[in-house]
């Protein structure tokens, strides 16, 4: 029961930390934005949302666009840019998380990409001295309404996550406490979580592969998704590490309890 109830409090723990947590979210989404792929697909973006609000004759329209477009291929080097970039993240993850597991809401993925496009606003102000027209709201829709459908259920298991490691590491305890031989309880517990662990490394890239397979609507969701699933994975590796050398220890505990236990015996 311990070894089950930890197979899934581990995942859920990170669920909570890294997902559901708004600033654990935006630590693992940061690097993102300092991505050179990543930035292409955005600066696609934010120039058709930047565009799509202004309203001028034909000839005119390509040439802002131009001018535009080359302002959101600059502001990756520009000082507010992180700034931009972690707020962008904040307010995607508040709108995603406020409309998660709501009828009467959209099920998506919410990109809200204001701060971004309040930059690309402010760059072509100070290269031409004109002013974009800027919507008070920018959201993009990701158009994945299956990852979207999923979260309330990473809710609910971050919440539960650390009273389900809790219960599961008393029960471990409880388990050796209570066995006729402990020593080799021990051992057995720590091939197990060498046996969760491993579980954990085969899911996480089957994750991987699931999510960037899944995120087939924009060309930036695409992006966004397949580059989210890697930095997920990258971030997991480290939990599952960590359970790898825990197992290690647990299991030499159990053998070195067993070689002392028959040496007291002979």
């Amino acid at each position: 029961m311990a070894l089950v109830l930890a197979a899934v409090a581990g995942p859920s723990l990170w669920l909570q930390r890294n997902v559901v947590d708004q600033d654990g979210f935006v630590a693992l989404a940061g690097p993102l934005g300092g991505d050179k792929e990543f930035q292409e697909s955005l600066t696609t973006l934010l120039s058709g949302q930047a565009a799509a609000s202004l309203n001028l004759p034909s000839f005119l329209n390509k040439l802002a666009v131009e001018i535009i477009n080359s302002a959101a291929q600059n502001i990756y080097s520009d000082p507010g840019y992180p700034q931009a970039w972690s707020e962008t993240l904040q307010r995607s993850h508040a709108l995603t998380f406020a409309a998660a597991g709501k009828s009467e809401v959209a099920e998506d993925l919410q990109l809200d990409l204001a701060p971004l496009v309040d930059l690309v606003a402010a760059k072509v102000t100070a290269d031409v001295g004109a002013t974009v027209p800027i919507p008070k709201e920018v959201v993009v829709g990701m158009e994945q309404p299956q990852i979207a459908r999923a979260l309330p259920l990473a809710v609910t298991l971050g919440g539960w996550s650390g009273w389900m490691v809790f219960i599961a590491v008393d029960l471990l305890a409880l388990g050796v406490i209570v066995a006729r031989r402990r020593a080799l309880t021990v051992v057995a517990s720590g091939v197990g979580l060498g046996i969760v662990a491993l579980l954990w490394l085969l899911a996480s890239g089957a994750a991987q592969r699931y999510l960037s397979a899944l995120v087939l609507g924009p060309g930036s969701a695409t992006q966004i998704g397949a580059q989210v699933a890697e930095l997920a994975r990258d971030s997991w590796q480290g939990g599952i590490t960590l359970t790898f050398v825990l197992a290690g220890v647990v299991a030499a505990v159990g053998v070195a309890s067993l070689v002392v236990g028959r040496r007291r015996t002979t």
